[in-house]
């Protein structure tokens, strides 16, 4: 069952719980195929939404084939946004974009919250082999970099913090709608990231 994120405990308090959209779960591997590796994208758009799953969209079928390419079973794989409920006219809150339904303050209390309550408990729930960051939000907000372009920073490892546990090895990843609209000739590559060792 799908639920709002007014009928979600850890939306408590979240700026975006306002708009009461649908909360994204986690999807979470085939217990046979678990591959220990947690994918991050970035948020959810109205397929996503709909249907309650994370990467279900145009993004989440041009992933499916950047795997199947990588010879990476989906159902391997737990898969989480930055932020699980889908932001207004799919504009991330933080995205100036997104001024004309959030104040820039509430924008960063509603990431921050849902990196607290959503995000940071899965990444903190076991030693992660790898973790792919889905695009430029995702690292900047999991592994906490605030320089360089996706250019720069994809396909080189790197550690993702975790108070009071060891690090996690992370992999930034261009973005499957980036790929769609802007970066086919970079699908190669991406491809290369999957398989590289973190």
């Amino acid at each position: 069952m799908i639920k709002t994120v007014s009928q979600t405990a850890g939306c408590d308090g979240c700026p975006m719980q306002r708009f009461k959209e649908n909360f994204i779960s986690p999807q979470l591997p085939n217990p046979a195929r678990d591959l220990n590796r947690l994918v991050i994208a970035e948020a959810p758009g109205e397929e996503e939404s709909r249907v309650g799953q994370p990467l279900v969209g145009d993004a989440g079928r041009e992933f499916n084939s950047l795997l199947e390419k990588a010879r990476i079973p989906r159902d391997g794989l737990t898969i989480i946004n930055c932020i699980n409920c889908r932001p207004r006219k799919n504009a991330f809150p933080t995205d100036s974009k997104a001024r004309k339904y959030i104040s820039k303050e509430a924008a960063q209390i509603a990431v921050d919250h849902c990196l607290k309550h959503h995000v940071d408990p899965i990444i903190r729930k076991r030693h992660w082999d790898r973790v792919d960051l889905l695009g430029v939000k995702s690292v900047r907000l999991v592994a906490k970099i605030k320089q360089g372009r996706m250019s720069e920073l994809r396909g080189r490892s790197i550690d993702i913090k975790r108070a009071g546990l060891p690090s996690v090895k992370g992999m930034p990843i261009y973005h499957p709608s980036y790929l769609m609209r802007w970066g086919k000739s970079k699908k190669r590559v991406t491809v290369n990231d999957l398989k590289a060792d973190a």
